[in-house]
């Protein structure tokens, strides 16, 4: 087995143009949000756990307040915009662009370079695909159960009419005889 050659850089840490959610310029009420968007509470806040814990977007970034005070930035409109869209490359290229999370106490760091990079670009394009296929999956499977639904109505319908005409026919011939 052969050791392989990485490039290690040790470098120093220093936060510049720190983002604060005070630099975040328009902020909306959760109704509002709700109201634009057209979401319900749950829908709105599974999209908000979405956003943080699979995009990794600050919580900071994405809304402030509490309780009924809590309000939404406009990234967090544009965000849960393009991800009800499935529009998961415009997606990450907002999340590129939302200020990162601050990183307190640390001030140092090792940076592995080279063949990482690629590895995590093949990643992401593979997620991108895996993601398209998972939505084209979805709508067949839909439209198959549609297709399903329409046959079993169908079916449903005529065991109706023919059983409708049976009983008729057969009140029919009762009235003949009486």
């Amino acid at each position: 087995m052969e050791l392989e050659n990485q490039a290690v850089i040790d470098v120093e840490v220093t936060e510049i143009d720190t983002p604060e959610s005070e630099s975040i310029e328009r902020w909306y009420s959760a109704a509002q949000v709700q109201r634009i968007l057209g979401l319900n509470k749950s829908a709105l806040q599974k999209a908000i756990a979405k956003l943080q814990g699979i995009y990794g977007i600050d919580i900071k970034n994405l809304r402030r307040g509490g309780a009924r005070a809590t309000e939404y930035s406009q990234i967090a409109l544009d965000a849960i915009e393009l991800l009800n869209a499935q529009k998961f490359t415009e997606l990450r290229n907002l999340v590129e662009k939302t200020p990162a999370t601050s990183s307190v106490g640390s001030t140092t760091a090792i940076v592995f370079v080279e063949q990482h990079h690629q590895i995590a670009q093949t990643a992401s394009t593979v997620a991108d695909s895996n993601l398209s296929q998972i939505a084209s999956f979805k709508s067949g499977l839909l439209k198959n159960y549609r297709e399903l639904g329409r046959a079993v109505g169908k079916q449903a319908a005529a065991e109706l009419r023919l059983g409708f005409t049976e009983e008729v026919k057969a009140a029919l011939a009762d009235l003949q005889e009486s």
